[in-house]
């Protein structure tokens, strides 16, 4: 990049007649801050030593700099006021900002930067992902986009609407990963993708089992950025296109995920890993997640074991079978009611037992049933018709829910392990057992913005034409 301009750490406040020569690492969604109606957005600049420095655009800037400042370029930079990073508008570590304003000179470079930008990034293996289940550890990742689904209108915990967009990505060994868009990046990235991929069309799909990382409010991308990754990405996208075709042509990522993204839950084995029941019996609001090891079994027989619901959201819909309605929740205007399968009851260890609700795929496995199967069921089950119990020790991943009318949290099975599929060498030989269960959430958005939602820009979305791409997902680690 030049040694004849000042460097990020040659600029301080009160420093004057300075030029730095800086690549966009990372460029934040627009914001608004938390105690002003301020809107401002955040950028991260780095020089040809890797040194890094937050600017920051506030207002009208925003909009003014938009087409100038773009991610994974190079600018010349001076006569940015310089100033200690205010606590409220800070993105990244570090004690100084830069605020770009009308009185900044910005001069673009015709520079390629990327690999030195790219150097800066870890890429996290999809192998890897289980490893940060509960945490909230900032990853990257590299993959190519296979599949979309159209967008979705959530609710979160706290009772505010949130549009959420799923994309299916593959690495190079045909794994797959659920990514989940949240808020702007849907109306950006999102909106980007469906615009200019050609050939496949939005899916319209159930509950998928796939491993799902989300974005944070902070998150950076690159789609189909200038990099040498990219391009071998490319080059084998190309070269192994029929097998991609099939994956999406098959689906089977929306049903069952590879055993060997499982082989890292391996530490799993040591029983100290596993969270005793009596631990968490009376649970208020202590932990969210919970790796279980223990038996399950159905003791109200007397119970609905399944109930009608949107496709595209999950949630409850009192429409009849086969149906097609606007959803209340996800603002759909397609949607079809479908079955979706669900049992009540209990996990026990040897320490003690809690009560625990299974819902669509895992209530499925441990039913041995299917939702259209129970949706169809007259009499009161008995071990002939479905399973209800298990009489093994397998593992569970259990999430803990607040309750609105009651001080202890409920208990919700996300999925469920056999404990062979994560044994190693003493159970080899046998056949995989795959994963059951819902998405799971690495990451979860720090920040959620009110937008806007159209329910015309729903249908539209879902018509739209898609191909595959190589994205890159990029989040430093703070």
């Amino acid at each position: 990049m030049g040694d004849k301009f000042q460097l990020i750490h040659d600029v301080s406040p009160g420093t004057a007649g300075w030029t730095v020569k800086v690549v966009v690492a990372e460029k934040f969604s627009p914001r608004v801050a938390q105690r002003s109606p301020t809107k401002y957005q955040n950028l991260i600049l780095m020089d040809s030593e890797g040194s890094t420095v937050q600017a920051t655009l506030y207002g009208q800037n925003i909009t003014t700099f938009q087409d100038e400042l773009i991610l994974g370029k190079t600018y010349l930079i001076s006569n940015a006021l310089v100033k200690e990073t205010n606590a409220e508008y800070k993105a990244k570590s570090g004690e100084i900002q830069w605020t770009i304003s009308g009185r900044t000179r910005i001069r673009r470079v015709e520079e390629n930067n990327s690999n030195l930008l790219i150097s800066t990034y870890s890429f996290t293996d999809f192998e890897d992902l289980p490893k940060y289940m509960d945490s909230n550890v900032d990853i990257s990742v590299i993959g190519m986009i296979i599949d979309i689904k159209p967008r979705r209108i959530i609710q979160t915990r706290f009772g505010k609407e949130c549009q959420v967009q799923d994309l299916v990505l593959v690495n190079k060994r045909f794994d797959t990963v659920l990514l989940t868009m949240w808020e702007a990046f849907v109306d950006n990235e999102c909106k980007y993708i469906c615009q200019n991929l050609k050939k496949k069309t939005c899916s319209d799909w159930k509950a998928s089992q796939s491993l799902s990382i989300s974005t944070k409010a902070d998150s950076s991308f690159f789609i189909d950025g200038e990099f040498e990754l990219v391009e071998e990405f490319k080059s084998w996208g190309h070269t192994n296109s029929e097998i991609i075709d099939n994956m999406i042509s098959e689906k089977h990522y929306l049903t069952s995920t590879p055993s060997k993204l499982f082989s890292k839950l391996s530490v799993l084995t040591d029983e100290k890993d596993f969270t005793e029941i009596k631990s968490i019996q009376g649970l208020k609001t202590v932990k969210q997640f919970f790796w279980i090891k223990g038996r399950a079994s159905v003791k109200v027989l007397n119970q609905t074991y399944w109930y009608m619901s949107c496709n595209n959201c999950n949630k409850i819909s009192s429409e009849n079978y086969g149906d097609i309605y606007p959803c209340v929740f996800c603002k759909c205007t397609d949607a079809k009611a479908i079955p979706r399968a669900k049992v009540y009851m209990q996990l026990t260890d040897p320490t003690g037992y809690i009560n625990a609700t299974a819902i669509g795929n895992p209530a499925e496995y441990f039913l041995q049933s299917n939702a259209q199967i129970l949706m169809n069921q007259t009499l009161i089950p008995t071990a002939a018709s479905m399973r209800l119990s298990i009489d093994e020790d397998e593992i569970f991943y259990v999430k803990a829910i607040t309750q609105e009318l009651s001080p202890d949290c409920k208990f919700e099975i996300l999925f469920i392990v056999n404990p062979s599929q994560i044994a190693g060498d003493k159970n080899k030989g046998k056949a995989p057992v795959e994963h059951i269960g819902e998405p799971i959430k690495f990451l979860e958005p720090t920040t959620k913005r009110s937008l806007f939602h159209s329910d015309t820009d729903d249908a539209q979305s879902s018509k739209k034409k898609c191909d595959k791409s190589t994205i890159e997902i990029t989040k430093k680690n703070q």
